[in-house]
């Protein structure tokens, strides 16, 4: 190993100028407290190498991978909530001389002996408006466990729309942070009703990302981090999405969360994500048919939080169950889709609305052991709303 590493150095010192150079990222995804997966696009397929370690060793291991435009590379037997470094080498043109591509930094997950972490959440980023990146810049201010991202990360839904509209505003967070994302209707396709949007996801999503396979990548699955379970849902189906997993109950989606929830009970926090919003004030607003397929199955299991998007506002519920407010058993819904899309403004009022605001946005939280504290920010990274949950 060490020999390799040397050879290696002494070709970073003779490389030439001309060389091969990262397109995309790199990206963090699908982190655990012992392992993460490192992604990359390079210009033209190229063989690359990776070395990582603990901080300050970033050269302890090296993984080589081959010739591909399109790298993914999972880095097990990590060491848990420990800060990490990692080097991407990448060859020069027409020489056995490599170079230093990228050098960053990024720190694993606690476990439930830790029980504290924070992370942030955002949707509907979609359309590379301006009002993204001014998002995109306030978040980066962070330095969260991890980002959740609600759906509609492009406007079309095409990869090659995403380097604009996704991959590039948040390049500097993903480089760090890993990403964990919910399927919108709109990264589905224009064609998400039809027979057209067939192979959608499978040609301009699934070959660019990397989740837990905890479900059915991309489409559902969970994650768990310090004392808490994250279940990241696929609910376009209700929306008409021909493709989108069913979830209703009965469906292989619904088995699997009732499932899951139900082994998740020695978990202090339990959040669900998905898209499109159960509860909602916004120019979508409710849909029935999901309030009825999941709210009771959300209640019986005692979920803390759902966080939605869809609708381009921020919304905050009070505990609400079965359509009226509830203080002791109801669960807080929070509307996160101030993301970067055109602002929607409320169309109903309904007496479960806490706080509804037409902005751009994101939310802010942290955890620690059974305490919450949630602030949401604007665009400018003025202080929106705040609460804190006491279990």
């Amino acid at each position: 190993m060490r020999t390799f590493q040397a050879v290696l150095l002494l070709l970073l010192a003779c490389a030439p100028a001309r060389a091969a150079r990262l397109e995309r990222g790199p990206y963090l995804e699908n982190m655990t407290k012992d392992m993460v997966v490192v992604r990359f696009r390079v210009e033209t397929a190229t063989p690359a190498w990776l070395s990582f370690g603990a901080v300050p060793d970033c050269e302890r291991f090296m993984t080589t991978v081959p010739a591909l435009k399109e790298q993914k590379i999972p880095l097990f037997g990590l060491m848990p909530d420990t800060t990490h470094c990692y080097r991407i080498y990448l060859p020069a043109d027409e020489s056995t001389g490599v170079y230093k591509a990228f050098e960053g930094r990024f720190n694993t997950f606690r476990d439930e002996t830790r029980p504290w972490f924070s992370f942030l959440a955002v949707s509907d980023s979609a359309g590379g408006f301006p009002e993204q990146r001014q998002v995109a810049a306030q978040m980066e201010k962070h330095s969260p466990d991890f980002v959740l991202h609600l759906g509609d990360m492009i406007e079309s839904g095409l990869d090659e729309d995403a380097d604009e509209e996704y991959f590039g505003p948040y390049s500097a967070l993903q480089a760090r942070v890993p990403f964990f994302q919910a399927l919108g209707n709109h990264d589905y396709g224009p064609s998400a009703r039809t027979e057209a949007g067939r192979g959608f996801l499978k040609a301009n999503y699934a070959p660019f990302h990397s989740v837990p396979l905890t479900g059915l990548p991309p489409h559902y699955y969970f994650f768990d981090i310090g004392n808490a379970r994250f279940f990241v849902l696929d609910a376009n189906a209700f929306y008409g999405g021909k493709f989108a997993p069913g979830l209703e109950p009965g469906s292989k989606q619904y088995k699997w969360l009732d499932y899951f929830l139900g082994k998740a009970s020695d978990k202090t926090w339990k959040f669900v994500a998905v898209h499109e919003p159960l509860y909602s004030t916004g120019a979508h607003g409710t849909i029935e048919p999901q309030v009825k397929a999941l709210e009771p199955l959300l209640l019986k299991h005692k979920v803390d939080m759902v966080l939605q998007g869809h609708d381009h506002n921020y919304e905050r519920t009070m505990p609400v169950k079965e359509g009226v407010p509830d203080e002791a058993g109801g669960i807080i819904y929070l509307t996160l889709g101030g993301g970067g899309s055109t602002i929607y403004i409320q169309r109903r009022n309904e007496d479960w609305s806490e706080k509804f605001l037409p902005t751009y946005h994101y939310a802010a939280f942290e955890v620690k052991e059974r305490s919450l504290i949630l602030n949401v920010y604007n665009k400018d990274g003025e202080t929106l709303d705040t609460l804190q949950l006491q279990k």
